[in-house]
């Protein structure tokens, strides 16, 4: 019964990276101006379910899977533990997403312009694994005498914000379609600690046993929404909620894209997405630590006449010497820019669609490409490259097939389909074939669906 409900909470999901490997480049989804919107439209208006034109999850693990920690075998957890900390490296993170479109909309202006707009909510949050520490803290320092531990190492970024967009898909001629998206962003919720420096490390002295140095250590966490205007912790979600309206933190963001006919059967597309910042001063809340420490132990007095508080005096000489602090500073957090491109050739038997106007496109029923997507991120960009295969079997249903090689795996097989039941359109696609078999194997996963009425 638990693998059985986990199956369906995963396969009921989907994933942005999802969306970007199954529905870039795949035009029978109005959801594709999302992730181009030079992308070409061939219908007269859409207009998205509210809640269920678009709504994703996405958890992603690198370095290993749930499987090296919870394997059913008779090694104890201990030594689980350790394995996964042996494989694991400063570079393999966590990372998790979730989106759904509260709006989404579009209509045609002129028979060479398509306008839409709408309003989605997306929560993103990545965190790397700082190994040094890790590894400070579960073995303590007696083992990694004379070795440096960096504090760089920690790295994570979270946000939960609300994006009002509005963008303009423009065929410019029978080659070239360009496109632009302004987006809106209202931050909830942003907490980051990105860009620290400074190394720990434990030597021996001639003063005592053991010398533990703080060297150059400059820190920083920078919050924002997580308390109020009292300096008090908000714990209320509908006040989170209702922040992602245009009542947090805003910022400007912008997208660009295009598409080009090399030839009738040559094809390809590009996007820039995310390309803007927020500005955070309202509820923040950062604490800092920059400076040196050294500490040579403790000398005991044995004076009972005079009993010493040791630990306090050591806490005070730490503030003496490290600046630590908190304060309500503003700062500019940017959103992680993500890179699309796609080269797609098509084939095989031609087809007729009636578009808007009564024109009249002709496609055809089979095409094949790769497609390259990159997301920025704090160490370093998250890259995936996929080839697909993509067969029409008629004017209604169109499916993609995919293989995609990225950080979690080189062995990612998708599908995904795109349905025209009357005016309803139906897109859905699930990202790891494979790791529906067994979840616990699997570094990610992903489900994709949306619903749209749209008119041609």
């Amino acid at each position: 019964m638990k693998k059985s409900l986990l199956f369906i909470a995963l396969t009921v999901t989907i994933s942005l990276k999802s969306q970007q490997k199954l529905a870039f480049s795949f035009g029978e989804s109005p959801q594709t101006l999302l992730l181009n919107p030079g992308a070409e439209t061939n219908f007269k208006s859409h207009y998205g379910i509210p809640m269920l034109s678009d709504f994703s999850f996405n958890l992603g693990l690198t370095g290993f899977n749930l499987n090296d920690l919870f394997s059913n075998d008779s090694r104890a957890f201990r030594t689980r533990f350790e394995g996964v900390l042996n494989k694991i490296n400063s570079t393999d993170y966590m990372s998790f997403n979730t989106k759904i479109d509260v709006l989404n909309i579009g209509f045609r202006l002129d028979k060479k312009t398509y306008l839409s707009f709408g309003f989605y909510e997306e929560l993103d949050f990545i965190s790397y694994m700082p190994k040094d520490f890790i590894e400070l803290f579960y073995y303590g320092n007696a083992p990694f005498l004379n070795r440096t531990f960096s504090l760089s190492q920690v790295s994570m970024k979270g946000d939960f914000l609300g994006v009002l967009h509005a963008g303009i898909s423009k065929k410019v001629s029978e080659k070239l379609n360009i496109g632009a998206r302004v987006k809106i962003y209202s931050s909830s919720i942003n907490i980051e600690s990105l860009n620290n420096s400074g190394t720990f490390s434990s030597t021996t002295s001639n003063e005592n046993i053991i010398r533990q140095s703080l060297n150059n250590i400059n820190g920083q966490v920078r919050t924002s929404g997580i308390v109020d205007a009292d300096d008090e912790y908000v714990d209320s979600p509908n006040e989170y909620f209702s922040r992602t309206f245009l009542g947090g933190n805003l910022g400007l963001g912008l997208d660009v894209g295009l598409t080009y006919h090399f030839t009738p059967q040559l094809e390809f597309t590009a996007s820039l997405l995310d390309i803007g910042f927020v500005k955070h001063s309202k509820n923040t809340k950062n604490f800092n630590i920059n400076g040196n420490y050294t500490l040579d132990g403790l000398n005991f007095e044995y004076d009972t006449s005079s009993l010493s508080n040791y630990w306090q005096q050591v806490e005070q000489d730490f503030r003496d010497r490290v600046i630590t602090e908190e304060t309500q500073e503003a700062y500019t957090s940017w959103r992680p820019m993500k890179i699309n491109a796609a080269f797609k050739y098509s084939f095989g038997e031609k087809r007729s669609k009636s578009c808007y106007s009564k024109t009249h496109k002709q496609y055809y029923y089979n095409a094949v490409g790769f497609q390259l997507h990159n997301i920025m991120r704090p160490i370093k960009p998250q890259f995936s490259f996929t080839s697909f295969y993509q067969a029409s079997f008629s004017k209604k249903v169109h499916t993609k097939f995919t293989h995609t090689i990225n950080d979690y795996s080189s062995t990612i097989f998708g599908a995904a389909t795109s349905l025209q039941l009357g005016k309803l359109h139906v897109f859905g696609g699930l990202d790891n074939l494979l790791g529906v078999a067994d979840v616990s194997t699997a570094n990610s996963i992903a489900f994709n669906f949306g619903f749209n009425i749209v008119i041609d």
